[in-house]
């Protein structure tokens, strides 16, 4: 994964790995960032990945897109099984029947049931499908001990990949899944937040929100400095900057 330039963040930061690392002494917290677009949500996640390092935790991160629900699937099972042998010292290639083989020797229970997801998408029986692909994470643990961390950037998107009630569908899961957490993230604020509000509001598994702010004046400063190290920006110039953009 590329090293981006980071700033600033370091609440947000410091909290994701509270909660990832709670996941191991059985506390499961879900988190939801929802921030305007552009405003350092995926940057920040990423710079979360690049830092964080637990070989009893499987980070599986996920852009989600307008999709096909089998297209989301196959995306999916792939990054699943690709961290899940990441740390296994073998060379890997981005290839689903590899990575399938490869994990069979460890996780062949899990191996199984993706087998059954993938006959069921080729047969267009793709009833549950959404809440299979989830319940994957639950045994793996069973067959290893190690928690997963799902990371869904831009979750909104899900509500086109053709689940009916995917909400509902997921909620399900949030509720029985204690082995399993959730981290999500959405540019679309007002969407999100009424998603979180009505369809994901749950007594056991509910999320917690993290709402991305711009940087402050400080911040902004020093983000032009690096950025246009090479320029020589004026005092106004850089003051016009980070007012238009509003951090």
């Amino acid at each position: 994964m590329k090293e981006e330039k980071f700033f600033d963040r370091e609440n947000y930061l410091g909290v994701l790995e509270k909660r990832v690392l709670g996941l191991k002494d059985g506390y499961r917290q879900n988190i939801a960032i929802l921030g305007d677009e552009l405003i350092g949500k995926t940057s920040l996640i990423f710079k979360f990945m690049n830092r964080f390092y637990d070989n009893r935790i499987i980070l599986v991160y996920l852009d989600v897109r307008p999709e096909s629900l089998t297209s989301f699937a196959y995306r999916f099972i792939a990054v699943l099984l690709y961290n899940f042998l990441k740390n296994s010292g073998m060379p890997l290639k981005e290839e689903l029947d590899f990575l399938i083989r490869k994990s069979s020797g460890y996780i062949p229970e899990t191996v199984e049931r993706i087998k059954y997801i993938l006959k069921g998408l080729e047969k267009r029986q793709r009833n549950h499908i959404f809440s299979d692909l989830l319940s994957l994470c639950e045994i793996i643990h069973r067959e290893t001990g190690k928690s997963c961390v799902l990371i869904f950037d831009e979750f909104h998107n899900l509500e086109h990949s053709g689940v009916k009630n995917i909400y509902a569908e997921w909620s399900k899961i949030l509720l029985v899944q204690k082995n399993t957490m959730h981290l999500i993230t959405s540019s679309a604020r007002h969407r999100a937040q009424a998603v979180l509000s009505k369809n994901l509001s749950l007594l056991f598994g509910n999320f917690e929100v993290l709402n991305i702010e711009p940087f402050d004046v400080k911040t902004s400063e020093e983000y032009l400095r690096e950025f246009f190290k090479d320029i020589n920006l004026s005092a106004a110039l850089r003051n016009f900057l980070v007012h238009f953009t509003g951090g």
